[in-house]
């Protein structure tokens, strides 16, 4: 009984050492839109024609979600349908951020399984594949994370030591102006001289979340902000005058 077992095991062992999974390209950030490939060879899935995929985010390390395409276990949506390419293999593409619902910051890992539409039959577990952490160009003006959606915490930068005017690079008393606009570009809201947080020497910031920082009428979705960093510089008889730099413009991701 005891070599049946052990060779029954054996079996299940080999038949899933031939499912295989690539990703194109091999590394990648939770903003890159990567493509997965999954040979269901020697699984429950071979032969199949037609394969849903069921996907989560941050296994074994908390804060995870499922794919927002996955849909239900016993009736998976048409998005998680991925796509036959020969017999046994199939593509899935997606980005991270836009998959999850999550901002980079809050995406660790993931993992994934492949199973009919109805989850009578599946593969294994495949788990965890890493997101590359982000690397950011310093720049005179950033946010992070880069690509955010409304309801992330949202951090604006000003790097003082990169500064190409004059004005800006002898700034002080450093505070932020941020406005918020709708989809048809109506200010939603607008908060000036907020106190920036000095950093260092050379860099200042200021963090928030949209709702809590203005009010947000029912059954409106903010599309972009607008965040401007200003301050004070000295003038030739050692008085402060106002300064301020450029409006920049970002565009929220829809997750939803």
């Amino acid at each position: 009984m005891k070599k049946l077992i052990l060779s029954i095991i054996f079996t299940f062992s080999v038949a899933f050492a031939f499912a295989q999974v690539t990703f194109n390209p091999a590394t990648f950030t939770a903003e890159d839109e990567v493509t997965l490939t999954l040979d269901v060879t020697g699984t429950p899935m071979a032969g199949q024609d037609d394969v849903y995929i069921w996907i989560f985010s941050n296994d074994g390390v908390g804060g995870g979600k499922d794919g927002l395409t996955n849909g239900q276990w016993g009736n998976s949506s048409d998005a998680a349908k991925m796509t036959k390419i020969a017999t046994n293999k199939f593509t899935f593409k997606f980005t991270g951020t836009t998959l999850f619902g999550q901002s980079p910051a809050e995406l660790i890992n993931f993992g994934f399984l492949g199973k009919s539409k109805d989850g009578s039959k599946q593969t294994p577990d495949f788990k965890p594949y890493k997101f590359d952490p982000l690397v950011f160009i310093p720049s005179q003006f950033r946010i992070f994370p880069a690509k955010l959606d409304a309801t992330d915490m949202n951090t604006v930068y000003f790097h003082q030591d990169l500064a190409t005017e004059q004005n800006l690079q002898r700034m002080f008393d450093v505070k932020v102006n941020l406005t918020f606009y709708n989809s048809e570009g109506t200010v939603i809201g607008t908060q000036t001289a907020l106190v920036a947080t000095k950093e260092s020497t050379v860099l200042y910031s200021y963090s928030f979340i949209p709702e809590r920082l203005i009010t947000i009428p029912a059954g409106t979705k903010l599309n972009k902000f607008t965040y401007q960093f200003t301050g004070s510089i000295k003038d030739a008889n050692g008085g402060n005058v106002p300064t301020t730099g450029p409006v920049n413009e970002v565009v929220y991701t829809v997750f939803n």
